[in-house]
């Protein structure tokens, strides 16, 4: 409420709810309440992870313990042992995390560079999905902020409380594991928490609003720029975007670290390199070993590459070929399993933890590099004989399932596999019931859920990508180690030992490990379908005389059944069933294949089974070669900026975002007040009755005084006012005095006349403009 004494308003502070607004209590809530979202904001990004690796239930416990803990001990420790709780409980964690990922504690004593440049790659796009023990990880990273951001809000510290929680969503933000709208969440439960808090603490009312209006706006414009890290994969996704958008190829390039499976897809007819090669082969360029239900993730970092590569265990035989970019190349394709290099761009070339080739840089048209490769020998006999005593590190990285792998898949999967005794068997069962019962199509809507599963249970016809994401979770629901493995097929041969390979030629299939073999290839798609409509869309564009769709060897080369056999139908090898679900044993007999009358292996046909990498083709039972490689996903799209419109949704909320904040922040800097008595002091404004102009006039005079002398004091008379002025040695002309006069006799005597108040206007506007000279100058 407030008064009015001497012609001055004066507030009186009144304690009662309704005068102040919503009670102290209903701030702390809010507070409370804010610290919580932030807290769930980052907890569900980390939930994320470990519904894709497994821990989810452990790591909520873990939470609802550090919770419990910090709400009974919020009033019984110090905030400095409570610090020291939340750093001791982090450190257990992370060596629990050193521990079991096998490395040790002592590397934080022996390798502390190592150790320095793994946490520089988190802070700087590396996914946690990319971690070898990603859930475990989360489980060591999440009690430290949760406990202590609790414990402090809990305290009243609510600003210090959103510093854990907001350094943590920050790390993840870093990580790219945070995507906007967790990071939006988190940042408003954090303008919340201090905002609110600050309210509570100093019994606030709407009027300190701006207080949440800054936070407001800093913290969106942090939560929407803050991606945009050096070396980061975790931009905001309006920001960037793929040269091959749209298509099979980018939909299986898209980023060198993870992808995201897509619906709809085209065919890019563009020419990306050529190769001379003793054998023709798939050309590999990245595999995937961790299925997120939408995608695939590439566990481990690549390092610069320091010499030749052990190659597979078991009888091999080397194949050598020559890869030419015919423009820019983000992956270094070679026929599997490579084990050495040469050419000038050995000094730029890195290795994945799956020893695949990496471009350092992305290669340029005109690069050229030789590749030796070691292919598996191993006959189908071998492959039955070779048992299921996988290596732990194969079982540990390539038998991964998300956490919400449904029954229906599992025992749909044991249906198609009933009568597989072995791991051969239980891959060729999978491999015939894919190409059988799916069709292959371009033009599919992505499911919504786990995308394995709806393919299989729900899904007529798909393309490479969804077919290999199928194979390989069921090889996995079956304990068979399986990956994901993308490339290229051989593409278009133009001579006896010469490929040329466009973006149509990209592929996905599927590689299961055999111990004392290795990795052996496996396709799940049809073929049939699929070569029809890739040559159907080369035959297109050359129709269309489209840019960059042949070298000088292909142009002349036609797409027919004969190009169809030894290039491109090397993408799908084996022919098509007699039938949908169906197939025919060596008599002609028809078959199950899902069980029950199958044929035991060395009896299917020849086109089920592995695939040999330097033919496409299926078993040949006098000699199969099969590939074995150990190799990553190093697709690198290119990403480049794109130009998003002025009004884009994203560009207008930063926009209102910044303008809210800076008007915020000048409303509590006292900007806004210095302003509008700037305005004020140099402008009367419009002409109303003499005594308002008159007291105008006054008020501008005393801003003027104010800014030369001093302000005046509370309960000081304008006389007194200026008589103190003049008596402590301050000089100023009548002007001062007379517009004084003016002003109390508009006040307290009989009033002012109309030419006395333009007077008073003057005189003010004359040493207005004498104060500020330049403003004064235009003025006039």
């Amino acid at each position: 409420m407030s008064t009015k004494t001497g012609g001055r308003s004066r507030t009186i502070a009144v304690d009662s709810d309704t005068e102040r607004g919503l009670s102290p209590k209903t701030f702390r809530l809010l507070a409370l309440g804010g610290v919580g979202i932030l807290t769930a904001s980052y907890i569900n990004v980390l939930q994320d992870v470990t519904a894709v690796v497994g821990g989810t239930q452990q790591l909520f416990t873990l939470v609802i313990l550090m919770l419990a803990g910090a709400t009974v001990l919020a009033h019984t420790i110090s905030p400095k042992t409570a610090t020291v709780l939340s750093v001791v409980a982090g450190a257990l964690g992370f060596a629990y995390y050193l521990t079991a990922t096998g490395v040790g504690v002592g590397v934080v004593f022996s390798s502390t560079d190592k150790l320095l440049s793994d946490t520089v790659a988190l802070a700087t796009g590396l996914s946690l999905l990319q971690m070898m023990e990603a859930g475990i990880w989360t489980l060591g990273f999440a009690p430290g902020p949760v406990f202590l951001s609790w414990y402090l809000v809990l305290r009243g510290r609510y600003t210090l409380s959103v510093i854990p929680g907001g350094i943590a969503l920050l790390f993840l933000v870093l990580t790219g594991d945070a995507t906007l709208l967790p990071t939006l969440l988190g940042t408003m439960g954090a303008i919340a928490a201090v905002g609110f808090g600050e309210l509570e603490r100093y019994r606030g009312t709407i009027m300190q609003a701006d207080v949440l209006a800054i936070l407001f706006a800093v913290m969106i414009v942090l939560s929407l720029s803050i991606t945009l890290v050096p070396g980061g994969t975790s931009g905001p996704a309006f920001l960037v975007e793929s040269d091959h958008d749209g298509t099979l190829e980018g939909s299986i390039t898209s980023s060198p670290d993870r992808t995201t499976i897509a619906g709809d897809v085209d065919l890019s007819p563009e020419v990306r390199f050529t190769v001379h090669s003793e054998e023709e082969s798939y050309w590999r360029t990245g595999i995937y070993d961790r299925f997120t239900g939408d995608g695939w993730v590439r566990t481990g970092q690549t390092e610069a590459y320091d010499g030749a590569i052990a190659p597979p265990p078991g009888e091999t035989e080397t194949v050598r070929q020559t890869v030419f970019a015919e423009g820019p190349l983000d992956v270094m394709p070679t026929a599997p399993h490579p084990v050495d290099i040469e050419g000038d761009i050995r000094e730029n070339t890195e290795l994945t933890m799956h020893g695949q080739f990496h471009p350092g840089e992305p290669l340029i048209e005109g690069d050229v590099y030789n590749v030796e490769s070691a292919v598996v020998n191993a006959s189908a006999e071998d492959l039955e004989e070779a048992g299921t005593d996988y290596p732990a590190s194969v079982e540990e990285r390539y038998l991964q399932r998300t956490e919400d792998t449904s029954s229906e898949f599992e025992a749909r999967t044991a249906e198609i596999t009933a009568d597989a005794d072995t791991p051969y068997e239980t891959a060729v069962a999978i491999e015939r019931h894919l190409r059988s019962s799916k069709g292959y199509s371009l033009n599919v809507t992505r499911p919504d859920g786990n995308v394995a599963e709806e393919f299989l249970l729900e899904m007529d016809e798909g393309y490479c990508v969804y077919f290999a994401t199928s194979m390989t979770q069921m090889l996995r629901a079956e304990d068979v180690p399986a990956r994901y493995v993308t490339g290229y097929t051989s593409g278009q041969q133009v001579d006896d030992n010469e490929w040329v390979v466009r973006g149509l030629n990209a592929h996905a299939w599927v590689e299961v490990y055999f111990p004392d073999h290795g990795w052996v290839a496996f396709e799940p798609t049809p073929g049939d379908t699929r070569d029809s409509v890739h040559n159907e869309r080369l035959e297109d564009a050359r129709e269309d005389e489209e840019d960059n769709i042949d070298t000088e060897r292909s142009e002349d080369v036609p797409v027919s059944e004969t190009e169809t056999e030894t290039a491109d139908a090397d993408a799908l090898p084996f022919e098509e069933t007699d039938g949908l679900g169906s197939d025919t044993d060596t008599e002609g007999n028809e078959t199950s294949p899902i069980g029950g009358d199958g044929p035991a292996p060395e009896q299917m046909p020849d086109q089920y089974g592995p695939i040999d990498p330097r033919t496409g083709q299926g078993y040949d039972p006098n000699r199969s070669t099969f590939d074995e490689t150990d190799f990553e996903t190093d697709d690198e799209s290119d990403e480049t900026e794109s130009e998003t419109p002025l009004y884009a949704p994203e560009n207008v909320a930063l926009g209102i975002a910044v303008l809210i904040g800076l008007a915020a922040g000048a409303h509590r800097t006292g900007a806004t007040r210095r302003v509008s008595r700037e305005a004020q002091l140099q402008w009367h404004g419009f002409q109303r009755s003499p005594e308002a102009d008159t007291e105008r006039a006054y008020r501008r005079l005393e801003l003027l005084l104010e800014r030369r002398y001093r302000p005046r004091r509370p309960g000081e008379s304008t006389r007194q006012y200026l008589d103190s002025l003049s008596q402590v040695g301050y000089s100023f002309d009548d002007r001062v005095r007379e517009v004084g006069r003016l002003y109390e006799r508009s006040t307290y005597g009989g009033g002012v006349s109309r030419e006395e108040a333009d007077e008073a206007v003057a005189l003010v506007d004359a040493m207005a403009r004498e104060e500020l000279p330049l403003v004064g100058r235009f003025w006039r």
